[in-house]
């Protein structure tokens, strides 16, 4: 239920988080079933893993074709242009990869300390 009065006037309550609250008058009891939180997905951070594990599996395929391709022919047959373009991109793209998977398990750790309670 919502307080009007102080709805009007612009005050709102905030709990440990930061997070506003909704006003309770109190001359309406609280419900007696209050909705269930659903887990909150972010769908950016869903697309940044996809994307990190689209790049180390990339960057693997791409040393162990031009470590193949160095050895001899391959079952691909690359061409030496691409095995010479692997080459040079490999290493940027598992740098890439590595440190994404850093930044992301950091913004993990990070929202997983602020949900904990202070101790």
């Amino acid at each position: 239920m919502k307080d009007h009065v102080h709805e009007r006037i612009g005050f709102r309550e905030i709990d440990e988080q930061g997070h506003a609250v909704p006003a309770i008058s109190p001359h309406v009891p609280e419900p007696a079933d209050p909705k269930r939180k659903r887990l909150a997905i972010n769908p950016f951070i869903v697309a940044l893993w996809a994307l990190d594990a689209a790049l180390l599996c990339f960057g693997f395929w791409a040393a162990s074709e031009t470590m193949a391709g160095m050895a001899g022919p391959t079952e691909f047959n690359t061409s030496a242009q691409l095995s010479f373009m692997l080459m040079q991109y490999t290493p940027y793209v598992l740098l890439g990869g590595v440190l994404l998977t850093a930044a992301l398990l950091f913004w993990h750790a990070v929202h997983w300390q602020r949900k904990q309670p202070n101790s």
